[in-house]
């Protein structure tokens, strides 16, 4: 009975290891996944604010910027925030710009989960 107990136990506590690996493999998986998703809204926040200055329309300048005020986006599943920041530049004709993304949850914006620095050429 006693050799019954200990196997018991030792399985009890082989199987505790194996669900809090699992656990924290899937934890990360979840945040790889949101990261992921969250670079896929800057990448797509910076070329469409690129491509707007490109453009030879004036509307389009508009756009592009009132794309550095706050945007919300839902990508694959996710309800996200980017928002801009224009930075300080050294090079004339450049501007430097510092895109966060926040999850949002319960209509607050949490984080940032990732952020993004790029130098875009102004318009002449």
């Amino acid at each position: 009975m006693l050799e019954m107990m200990v196997a018991v136990a030792i399985l009890a506590i082989a199987s505790a290891a194996v669900f809090f690996s699992n656990s924290e493999a899937l934890q990360s998986q979840l945040r790889l996944e949101e990261q992921t998703v969250a670079q896929w809204a800057l990448a797509n926040q910076v070329s469409y604010y690129r491509l707007a200055q490109e453009m030879d329309s004036g509307a389009l300048h508009t756009m592009a910027n009132a794309s550095l005020s706050p945007q919300r986006v839902n990508v694959a599943g996710y309800d996200l925030e980017v928002s801009a920041t224009v930075l300080p530049s050294d090079i004339d004709g450049v501007r430097h710009i510092r895109w966060e993304v926040y999850r949002i949850v319960d209509n607050d914006p949490i984080g940032p989960i990732r952020s993004l620095a790029a130098w875009v050429r102004t318009p002449q």
